[in-house]
């Protein structure tokens, strides 16, 4: 208290001085200032009970599934917050009490702690009136979210990331209300909607979140609970009607919702769940999984998103990670690898495999994958009968239609990877007993193919990249053999697909021998219920026995595939209904496959047949022929194919030649298929001349007919092989015909869907003057127009708008004297056109005629609707595309590709010279594609006051356009709307000087930017001017940039220009710059340190370029927090070549405080190649580099496989200090030519590390002294560095032209090169040994070493050399096959050779005898002589 009156006694007379009322209230402060800090010492105390009381009645209702409510969690933070304020206050009065005790009182420091310490205990006070206004402290704690069951199966794989980021795509778009992922059972679905979940509800863009399962027999019961719990909802015993009304006023009071439903098997009753519809709750979206693309478009699904198979790299990585495995097991992971690949990317597959395997073996690893080879993945021992794949894929298998079960086994029956023909398997489907009850073929057919579509959409088959065919995966395959082997299938199919011996055959209903590498077939098979045979790719070809089908009477389906067979062989086969040649020869005429009367399919497929029977017009049930590449067939007698009254489709193809026209040939003619009755599908080549006169195709319900056409062409069936049957189209193709020719077709114009037609004399292709016209080419979908030199319009005369009305497809090419395509009255009549190719028409100018757009200018406007790709190339002198008009037209439009039209100034020109539009800006909103190249006089898009803007635009490519200036700035003009370029994602600029900085900024998604020959530019990112004031997020920059590319940028002096801060360069990929000889660095710290993503980087001929990393920026030398986060993690490639500016590549310089955690930036680099970069001093400058106590260190460069040095003539050392961070353990090649000024290659510590090392490759360093440095930081090589170097990888070395070098490895490390196999040495001047001492004592220890696979030696003008290795070194080559020895005159090794050819070195000499010396072994001669001795001479 003495304290307390001495410190405020002159302050109290001060005070007295002042009069007012305010100042004698806050003088009282200072006489009362220990009971003010009492009372707030009282009022904590206080608290800390109350919160101590609280947070025991939290913690034990946490037991019981309870958390806090959330103004008390609030209350609690906020005392804890308090109470460190309060202990701070205190701190303080007791610093003010020690100060005032020093005879220097502060009455205004204490003024201020008194008036703190009052409202302090205030806001204590008040806090504890809040609490005793808490009636609830806890309630029960919601059902758990997603996250605490989340699978730990889930990799962020790039397949997985496509779908993911689809997924949050759609969830941001507003015009997705329901999105359906779909994919094949045990694909991942599940955990990929487990992370959105995650995702969705760590952004908070929702609400509310509801994920339940619905699963193949939903339950609204048990999934209205999930709802209820995941909304907090509680029911009472009440209906399920009542708690659908009450989840779905639920649902509707939250304003953003996600539901996910989880397994969804069929179209799902929302509304008896209690699930709003999209109209009734516009805030509500769903996100469904299901296996089948068709139940999204049940559940109307705005957004169908697939989810693929796994990449082979990332099926390695699963299974790395479920089993545990690690790589330094070579013998073990080969065969994992195998396993893998059978897996074919199926996560359940790997992850159940995986789990059975883990622990196991090498033999339990090949023993599974035998069982896997065998298609047995259920054999596998410890594989879970209830969860793996076969059970997932059986379950879809469960829920198809019968007809669709029959087609998945039989595609299951097709050889592995095996790109099916969507035709061969309708034909042999169509055949067998579920599809009997359609008559015709078409029906049939129609048929299979819903089957297929429906087996597509569930994942079980997927689509090829060939156009008629499907591939089934692998997994699913074995499922399909695994179901048709037991035989327990409706269909009583069991089948096998391998002939073993002592196997019955009695109940085997399929055989499947697509694939088999038997040698040789049995004479007889004897299976009783055979109903399909498929045989077919034995090693040669087979003769099939005449008795081989004997007791197959049952057998409906049979392909043979490269057999030689007799007809005999398959007379007894009466129940067969369909026959599959392919590449089949035959033993006799044929005659007997007229007794095969219920044969319905026959397919002759490149068979080598000379002539057709007549006995094949007896087969009075046959409905398909099939004639296609059977080179050798000459003959088809007359009225064989009239005879075949059930005929429905007939295939012949250009190869038969012999038509009969006019009694010239004793053969098929062509109007024998008019006789046919139900011929409806015909597919025929020929030529004109084979046309009998006045010959007039009857319309045919499919067609296709091609003359004089003898090769493929845009569109052929012909060329795919098995595929004639799997469309339904009307197809004709025409070549070198005069207008006369024409009358043939005059009916199938009528029907023809697709045309192409090529060189014919004609002037039109529809002429309407003389009437009659409008039936023709009604139908017309595509239109190929090919040479048509004599081509001056598409049609001619008035009337034209319902010519061509369903056209979809233009093509038009090498139509030379087309000087307009369209009237205006045809191209308004294109309402469904939705592809033009216009090319190398040179005299066309305009597109539409301009003369007849001004006659017809009150009409109705010109518009493509529905067109969505436009190409335009090499027409010389169009000047424009369409009219500005006509692209007010085009609102699908989303590729548009110009390319080489000299003349062309505008895409869309002016009516005429009064119309400069409307300033509509919304032209082209569904641009996605734009590609100008070698424009040379365009100068904009569009004409008037339209400007050009595209929201959807996605790759914009412009090559060559020097006059694109005002196209730029009409771009950058739109830039302050930035979502107008939301979407751009590819944009590849060449030969443009016009590119301007200011576009690039707007693209805030770019990924890739591709620059090239823009010599103008001077700066890719102009940074200055765009610093965001406080508070403010300016996102101007393409942060979402994965590959950069710039070439030929001779001005170019920064890659960006300003504060790069603003920069955030995450998924920057690939980075290549060639080429910018102005440029000076290409990363500030600052946006090195964003560069995480950063896989390849490729720098050459900058000749002004320093530095990768620039030493300061805006004047300010790097500091420690500049190096933050990590620099280049992911970095895996670097090449850099002909930089003749830069002295180091990675450069940390000399900055003490650097932590090595901070620099821990190389830990993936994999190739490192630098060329003809005369000025680099150092690769790696490490010095001051330090490591931190505690710190993880990840050593550098541990990644490392290939380094290649070459042409730098200032190097001086590799790595320049802290070598010890760094590990070399993964290098296997090093390749150093050419660096005159390097001293040595390792340092001991580096040396150590070089346990991979395989090559090592030194031509030309002159300065080299030493491989591996004597000393490290000033340290001598020690006994202990010494035993601790070894290479037991290095299989070859060549060292040539280092001059300075006296030996290339101690002598202690011969023991370690087991793997050594090549080694050459030349022109070493100073190389006194090859291995040499270190130390001088061990010169007197005698001691053999064996190089066991040392294969060749080459030493040669090493006029130095005294000794290959020391001389108390007896070293042994068992496996020696060459040795070269040259121009070493001080060589005093000696080399002997047993006769066992082992050669040694410094063994004993031993004699040579006559017989010797003859056979070439004198070769190795005594010491200093030229050797040349290979091991054959021995022989």
């Amino acid at each position: 208290m003495d304290i307390l009156t001495g410190c405020t006694g002159n302050v109290a007379a001060e005070a007295v001085k002042c009069t007012a009322k305010p100042v004698i209230r806050h003088v009282g402060y200072l006489f009362r200032f220990k009971k003010i800090v009492d009372d707030l010492i009282k009022a904590k105390t206080d608290l800390q009970l109350e919160q101590q009381k609280v947070q025991e009645a939290i913690d034990r209702a946490a037991m019981n599934n309870e958390i806090a409510e959330k103004d008390v969690e609030r209350w609690l933070i906020n005392v804890n917050q308090l109470m460190e304020e309060v202990q701070d206050l205190e701190n303080k009065v007791q610093v003010n009490l020690r100060f005032c005790n020093g005879w220097c009182p502060e009455w205004i420091r204490q003024y201020k702690l008194c008036k703190e310490a009052i409202q302090k205990t205030n806001v204590v006070k008040e806090l504890l009136q809040d609490k005793a206004k808490f009636s609830e402290l806890t309630h029960r704690a919601p059902i758990p979210g997603i996250e605490i069951f989340s699978s730990s199966d889930f990799e962020v794989f790039e397949s997985r990331k496509l779908a993911f980021q689809q997924i949050m795509e759609a969830l941001h778009d507003d015009n997705n209300k329901r999105i359906g992922l779909h994919g094949i059972g045990g694909i991942g679905k599940t955990t990929l909607v487990n992370e959105v979940y995650k995702k969705v509800k760590g952004l908070n863009i929702f609400n509310d979140i509801v994920m339940t399962v619905v699963s193949q027999t939903p339950d609204v019961r048990r999934i209205q609970g999930e709802i209820a719990g995941c909304l907090n909802l509680k029911f009472e015993d009440e209906s399920d009607m009542a708690r659908a009304s009450q989840i779905c006023l639920r649902i509707k009071n939250v304003e953003k919702i996600l539901i996910i439903l989880d397994d969804v098997w069929k179209d799902v009753n929302l509304e008896a769940i209690g699930i709003p519809s999209c109209d009734d709750h516009r805030g509500c979206k769903m996100l469904l999984t299901t296996r089948s693309e068709h139940i999204c478009n049940l559940m109307h699904c705005q957004r169908k998103i697939p989810l693929n198979f796994l990449l082979e790299k990332e099926s390695w990585v699963l299974m790395k990670k479920t089993t545990g495995i690690v790589d330094d097991y070579p013998a073990l992971n080969d065969v994992v690898i195998e396993v893998v690949k059978e897996c074919k990317g199926l996560p359940i597959a790997i992850i159940t495999i995986g789990k059975a395997l883990i622990g196991k073996s090498l033999n339990d690893w090949k023993a599974a994958l035998h069982e896997l080879r065998k298609s047995r993945l259920v054999d596998i021992e410890g594989v879970d009968e209830e969860k793996n794949a076969y059970v997932c894929i059986k379950w879809s298998y469960d829920q198809l239609k019968s007809k669709t079960k029959l087609c998945f086994l039989l595609c299951s029956l097709f050889p592995e990877d095996y790109d099916i023909p969507i035709d061969e398997l309708t034909r042999y489907a169509m055949v067998l007993e579920k599809y009997e009850d359609f008559h015709s073929v078409i029906d049939r057919m129609n048929q299979v193919r819903a089957a297929i579509n429906s087996l597509k959409d569930s994942s079980l088959l997927l689509e090829n990249f060939q156009s008629g065919y499907v591939k089934m995966h692998d997994i699913v395959r074995d499922v399909g053999l695994w179901i048709a082997s037991k035989g327990r299938n409706e269909f009583k199919l069991k089948a096998c697909n391998r002939l073993e011996r002592n196997i019955s055959f009695e109940t085997i209903t399929a055989i499947s021998l697509m694939d088999s590498k038997a040698e040789k077939l049995p004479n007889k098979l004897v299976c009783p219920r055979l109903n399909i045979l498929l045989f077919g790719g034995f090693q040669s070809s087979e003769n099939i026995s005449i008795s081989f089908f004997e007791g197959m009477n049952y057998l409906k389906v049979l392909r043979l595939h490269d057999i030689i067979l007799s007809s005999q062989s398959l007379q007894l086969l009466t129940n067969l209904r369909s026959l599959y040649l392919k590449f089949c020869d035959f033993s006799d005429d044929l005659s007997s496959l007229g007794k095969l009367k219920r044969l319905e399919t026959l397919s002759f497929y490149g068979c080598g047949m000379v002539a057709l029977p007549n006995e094949l017009g007896e087969l009075e049930s046959l409905k398909i022929l099939d004639l296609t590449a059977c080179h050798t067939l000459k003959r088809i007698p007359p009225n064989v194919i009239r005879r075949l009254s059930q005929l429905e489709a007939l295939t012949i193809d250009w190869f038969f030649k012999n038509w009969e026209v006019e009694g010239t040939t004793n053969n098929l003619n062509l109007s024998e298929l008019n006789s046919l009755p139900h011929l409806g599908m015909l597919f025929i080549q020929l030529n004109l001349e084979s046309l009998p006169q006045g010959y007039v195709f009857p319309d045919w319900q499919n067609f296709f007919i091609s003359i004089n056409m003898s090769t493929s062409v845009y569109f052929q069936p012909f060329d795919t092989e098995d595929n004639l049957f799997c469309s339904e189209s009307k197809e004709l193709q025409i070549k070198n015909l005069d207008a006369s020719s024409m009358k043939a077709f005059k009916n199938l114009f009528r029907t023809v869907e697709r045309i192409w037609i090529e060189s014919c004399e004609t002037e039109y292709i529809v002429e309407t003057i003389r009437g009659n016209h409008t039936v023709i080419f009604a139908n017309v979908v595509e239109l190929y127009l090919e040479n048509m030199s004599y081509l001056r319009r598409i049609c001619e005369g008035p009337n034209q708008y319902e010519i061509f009305s369903n056209l979809t497809i233009l093509f038009a090419n090498e139509c030379t004297r087309l000087t307009s395509l369209f009237s205006p009255s045809l191209a308004r009549s294109l309402k469904k056109l939705k592809e033009f190719y216009l090319f190398r028409c040179h005299e066309m100018k305009q597109i539409i005629a301009e003369e007849g757009m001004i006659l017809e200018s009150h009409s109705q406007p010109i518009c493509f609707p529905k067109l969505k790709t436009l190409q335009v190339k090499d027409c010389r002198k169009l000047e424009h595309i369409f009219p500005i008009s006509v692209a007010r037209g085009l609102p699908q439009l989303e590729s548009l590709e110009l390319e080489y039209l000299p003349q062309l100034k505008q895409v869309f020109g002016h009516e005429n010279e009064g119309d400069h539009g409307d300033g509509n800006n919304n032209l082209l909103s569904k641009l996605s594609y734009l590609r100008l190249i070698d424009l040379g006089k365009l100068d904009s898009l569009g004409g008037g006051n339209s400007s050009s803007v595209w929201p959807s635009l996605e790759q914009l490519i412009v090559v060559n356009c020097p006059l694109m200036s005002s196209f730029t700035a009409d771009v950058e003009a739109n830039l302050r709307d930035l979502r107008k370029f939301q979407n751009l994602r590819i944009l590849y600029a060449d030969r443009c000087n016009a590119i301007s900085v200011v576009l690039i900024h707007g693209l805030l998604n770019l990924e890739e930017l591709v620059i090239r020959n823009c010599g103008e530019l001077q700066e890719v990112f102009q940074l200055e001017g765009y610093l965001t004031r406080e508070g403010e997020q300016q996102d101007v920059w393409p942060s979402m940039l994965k590959k950069m590319y710039l070439y030929h940028l001779l001005e170019l002096r920064c890659i960006w220009n300003g504060p790069t801060i603003l920069i955030d360069m995450n998924d920057l990929e690939h980075l290549i710059v060639i080429e910018c000889k102005n440029l000076r660095y290409v990363f500030t710290p600052i946006l090195a340190s964003s560069l995480r993503a950063l896989n390849f980087l490729q720098i050459e001929r900058c000749g002004e370029l320093e530095h990768l990393i620039v030493e300061d920026e805006d004047n300010g030398l790097l500091s420690y927090g500049d190096l933050q986060p990590l620099c280049f993690p992911q970095l895996c490639r670097v090449v850099v070549a002909e930089c003749n500016k830069l002295k180091c590549l990675f450069d940390v310089v000399d900055w003490s405080a650097v932590s090595f955690v901070r620099m821990q930036s190389l830990l993936n680099l994999e190739k490192l190649e630098i060329r003809n970069c005369e000025r680099l001093q150092e690769v790696f400058k490490l010095e001051g580099l330090l490591t931190g106590e505690g710190e993880q260190q990840n050593l550098l460069l541990s990644r490392l496989k290939e380094m290649l040095l070459y042409n730098l003539l200032e190097l001086r050392c590799i790595w320049k200090g802290l070598t010890t961070l760094t590990n070399l353990n993964c290098l296997t090649n090093l390749k150093v030519i050419n660096c005159g000024k390097l001293r040595y290659l390792f340092t001991p510590t580096l040396a150590s590390s070089l346990q991979n090392l395989n090559c090592l490759e030194i031509h030309s360093c002159d300065e080299l002294e030493y491989l591996i440095a004597k000393d490290e930081e000033n340290r001598i090589l020690s006994d202990g560095d010494l035993q601790a170097l070894h290479f037991p990888q290095l299989c070859k070395v060549i060292v040539n032209e280092c001059n300075k070098l006296k030996f290339l490895f101690p002598v202690t490390i011969v023991d370690s090169l087991l793997g050594l196999s090549y080694l050459e040495v030349q022109g070493a001047s100073q190389l006194v040994e090859v291995f040499a001492h270190e130390d001088e004592g061990d010169a007197a220890i005698q001691k053999d070493v064996t190089l066991p696979k040392l294969n060749y030696i080459a030493l040669d003008l090493l006029p130095s050399l005294v000794n290959f290795c020391p001389m108390n070194y007896h070293s042994i080559l068992p496996n020696l096959r060459g040795l070269i020895v040259k121009s070493c005159p001080n060589m005093t090794t000696s080399f002997t050779c047993t006769p066992d050819k082992t050669v040694h070195i410094n063994g004993e000499v031993s004699e040579l005898d006559e017989k010797e010396e003859s056979t070439g072994i004198s070769a190795i001669s005594p010491a200093n002589k030229d050797i040349a001795w290979h091991a054959s001479y021995a022989d």
